[in-house]
């Protein structure tokens, strides 16, 4: 028995009936003398449509080739190959400091060793047991402290993890040599690494070469490039894989991995994983999975089975596969989630943010940002009720989607402090000041730590600047969303011949780096200016003002004209008041309830000073850096879900059908309703 869905029987209808069109245009041309054989041209002249023939499309992306079926069965939106970039340079640093962190952990379980058989000798000879200070001075230079063990580790253990990890580059330096002439040494913080095979004799080289043991300081450290298999490297699981170019572009890109999980609920997704994998010959490194994601990850919640990297980018919110996700990665894992509900995390629908996320969302100029807050917000809540909480590495806003990348580390008494890192947050509907509470705080006396409940609201019924109400939104994430260190180890590892984006990568990092991590959102000049009814003043001008004020200000990559300042309100709104003194705003037109009037009319209680400052022009700047993509191409944005489809144009005149339809739909309702008398429209109420 066949069983065809919906959009498939929409689709077969229209290819019988151009069947029948094309017979019948192929018999009339027979009976007129012309040839049977129909073009393409005339086809498509009389059908109305294009039909995509098609078996395959090619797309390559970094070292990957992947084959893509023309019926739309699997996704794919080339827009978003910045995020597959970055991911790739994610995991390439992530897997180099794994390796560090596996090297040190057998360190010390050798010193652990060394030192349980020093006593237990000192104790037969009837002598005191030595401490490990009296160890001799060619032991103590090898002394590292006692490795952790992951279920029971002290809280203070478990945070040395992030630090080692989060060294600066200096100390972790990566040099890439030649197979055959690969030293046998190297320095105390120095990983080696062989040379990439190509794809083509990978096979040769797995049997020929599978691996050179490089000697550090007495231990053998195996360290492979992308394309071989390494037992000892990071696994990796992409929950939702579609047609497998991300697993792929992971196991040809990034070195230091031991298996990757390509997993999908497609059975299409399935089949187009398994071609490409054979495709591009990683068979050794991808598996592919015909799973729901969340039950892949519950059966590897057993520490023996964690990952070390989690990849989830759903369509829309990855919500429903959170709690899994911070089960089933290691202590010290990571976790890359992407979120394409924009609409939803910037303020359209809050009830329904809540439902998905447990936070509020709120339109604001710095609604993007505040999206990426939430999100965070959102896994530390789910990692807390495992004992687990979360480290933010970085924290992206671009085109149409966020992109999270955290650390999970497992720590009882660190979950204690999550409610001093998330805040709710009241903003101004008049002139949209931002004002946030913690939900709790630390008070930290010698040794004493206590846990206190936070007292407010910090605000007054009105709004001290303008005298309008207040919103509340959140709670959201106000702790750092950005960890520098790792920025930075992130951009000195970038290669430009290995990224497609690589201008565009450079230039966002930098704007990252260059954020104040301190200070959560931010403002927009155009909406200073707007609210207070003056003419803008530039960018580089307000940021001098706050600066010879004596405050820290940056930009933010999330929004073009953003001011990110740890100056109080208030003095924002003083250089706006001493912008306003210099270039007179028309106080004549405005009401006696606008924001701005209220807002000029108090006192300025800053001395302001507009004179261009040094540091007013970031470096970003400075060096003319790719901060903002421009559009990349018609109909860039996020793509409808895989679906079958035997016309190519079907995806735009959908869209071209349903823009507007919410509107539409309204205006035809007014317009009926203008038509029918008023007992017609009460006989249709009643019924």
């Amino acid at each position: 028995m066949l069983v065809i869905s919906r959009l498939r029987v929409k689709s077969l209808v229209h290819y019988l009936a151009s069947i029948k069109i094309v017979r019948k245009m192929a018999a009339q041309n027979a009976t007129e003398g012309k040839s049977s054989v129909v073009s393409e041209t005339e086809a498509t002249e009389e059908l109305g449509f294009v039909i995509d023939k098609r078996p395959f499309t090619s797309v390559k992306e970094g070292k990957a080739e992947v084959l893509f079926p023309s019926s739309h069965d699997v996704f794919y939106n080339p827009v978003q190959e910045f995020n597959r970039d970055l991911s790739v340079a994610v995991l390439r640093v992530f897997a180099a400091e794994y390796k560090k962190l596996e090297r040190e952990k057998k360190k010390q379980a050798k010193l652990k060793e060394r030192t349980l058989a020093l006593r237990s000798s000192v104790s037969e000879t009837a002598l005191e047991i030595p401490n490990v200070s009296n160890v001799s001075s060619n032991d103590q230079e090898r002394a590292v402290p006692e490795a952790p063990n992951e279920s029971n580790a002290s809280s203070n253990d478990k945070e040395r993890a992030p630090n080692k990890s989060n060294a600066s580059s200096n100390d972790k330096k990566i040099t890439t040599l030649d197979a055959p002439d690969a030293s046998n040494s190297c320095s105390n913080n120095e990983i080696i690494a062989l040379e990439a095979p190509n794809a083509s004799n990978s096979s040769i080289i797995d049997k020929e070469m599978p691996g050179k043991e490089v000697v550090c300081e007495g231990e053998k450290i195996l360290v492979l490039p992308p394309g071989i298999k390494d037992e000892e490297g990071i696994r990796i699981l992409e929950g939702l894989a579609a047609s497998g170019l991300r697993s792929i572009r992971y196991a040809k890109e990034v070195g230091g991995v031991k298996e990757i999980i390509a997993n999908d609920i497609s059975s299409q997704a399935l089949e187009c994983m398994r071609h490409n994998i054979e495709h591009n010959k990683v068979a050794e490194l991808v598996y592919p999975s015909h799973s729901d994601a969340s039950m892949v990850m519950y059966q590897h919640r057993d520490p023996s089975k964690r990952f070390h990297a989690i990849d989830l980018d759903p369509y829309g919110s990855p919500h429903m596969f959170l709690d899994g996700a911070v089960q089933c990665v290691t202590d010290g894992g990571i976790l890359l989630v992407t979120c394409t509900d924009m609409a939803v995390l910037c303020g359209n629908s809050p009830e329904t943010c809540y439902t998905k996320y447990g936070a509020l969302s709120i339109k604001s100029k710095a609604c993007h940002e505040i999206a990426l807050r939430i999100v965070l917000q959102c896994i530390e809540s789910h990692a807390n009720r495992y004992g687990r909480h979360i480290v933010p590495l970085l924290s992206m806003s671009a085109d149409f989607y966020v992109r999270v990348v955290v650390k999970v580390f497992t720590s009882k008494v660190r979950c204690k402090e999550t409610f001093s890192k998330v805040s709710w947050l009241y903003q101004c509907v008049g002139c949209e000041t931002a004002t946030l509470q913690p939900l709790g705080r630390i008070v930290i006396n010698g040794k004493s730590v206590k846990y206190q409940l936070s007292s407010g609201p910090p605000i007054t019924e009105a709004c001290f600047h303008c005298g309008h109400r207040h919103l509340v939104a959140g709670p959201i994430w106000s702790a750092p969303i950005h960890d520098r260190e790792f920025l930075k180890s992130l951009k000195e590892s970038l290669v430009e011949d290995d990224f497609t984006t690589f201008r565009r990568l450079f230039g966002t990092l930098t704007m990252m780096e260059e954020e104040l991590p301190d200070v959560p959102l931010f403002y927009v000049l155009d909406k200073l200016s707007n609210v207070a009814g003056i003419n803008p003043c530039k960018m580089v001008q307000f940021r001098s003002a706050l600066l010879n004020a004596g405050y820290r200000v940056s930009m933010s990559h999330a929004g073009q004209v953003s001011i990110k300042t740890d100056a109080p309100a208030q003095v924002v709104w003083d250089v706006v008041r001493a912008w306003e003194k210099l270039h007179p705003a028309n106080r004549a037109k405005m009401t006696d309830d606008r924001p701005g009037k209220r807002i000029l009319e108090k006192e300025i209680k800053t001395k302001i000073s507009f004179e261009l400052h040094s540091d007013a022009n970031p470096e970003s700047k400075k060096r003319e850096l790719l901060r903002f993509q421009i559009k990349p191409e018609k109909y860039w944005g996020p793509k409808a879900r895989a679906k079958t489809s035997l016309f190519s144009s079907d995806q735009e005149e959908k869209r071209s059908r349903n823009q507007g339809k919410k509107r539409k739909c309204h205006s035809d309702d007014n317009h009926l309703l203008n038509k029918m008398s008023k007992d017609e429209v009460n006989h249709q109420i009643k019924e």
